[in-house]
């Protein structure tokens, strides 16, 4: 059972990240208590700029700088053991309907990644900073963006 004042103060937007994840755990527990789940979810928003959604899809995962940025879309599952670095889009590519992504198991997601789309992520990837993932990844591989290449150059 979490410490009353605790989950308060995550509701109240003067928590940290472990009581964000405690009272997440608190509301899923209790089908009563998934009205509160709107209000952490906007705490979360207005605190960290950051979009994660109270639902059981989402398993618990590790964010070294906290919370700071990352978007995470209602459709989408999150595997167990994973890292999520800050400034990371794990979202959908339609308003309506559209495919969600799935993440495996202990991956890891560098800063600034964005996965979108009906891609499924296997088991213990790593997906490097700043990397645009729209295909299916297999387990045990790391995914990082092409060298950057000069496109135009202009002389003076």
């Amino acid at each position: 059972m979490m410490n009353p004042l605790r989950y308060v103060k995550a509701l109240l937007g003067f928590g940290d990240v472990e009581a964000f994840w405690q009272a997440r755990n608190e509301i899923l527990k209790e089908p009563g208590k998934h009205r509160y789940a709107h209000i952490l979810c906007k705490v979360i928003r207005k605190h960290y700029g950051a979009g994660i959604p109270v639902l059981p899809d989402i398993n618990r995962f590790i964010t070294p700088h906290g919370f700071y940025g990352i978007f995470i879309s209602q459709r989408a599952k999150i595997g167990e053991g994973c890292t999520i670095f800050q400034q990371v889009t794990i979202g959908s590519n339609e308003l309506q309907f559209g495919g969600a992504p799935t993440i495996g198991n202990n991956c890891l997601i560098g800063a600034g990644a964005k996965i979108i789309g009906n891609v499924h992520i296997g088991n213990n990837v790593r997906i490097g900073a700043n990397a645009i993932v729209v295909d299916d990844v297999p387990d045990n591989c790391t995914v990082v963006m092409n060298k950057p290449r000069v496109i135009v150059r202009h002389t003076d």
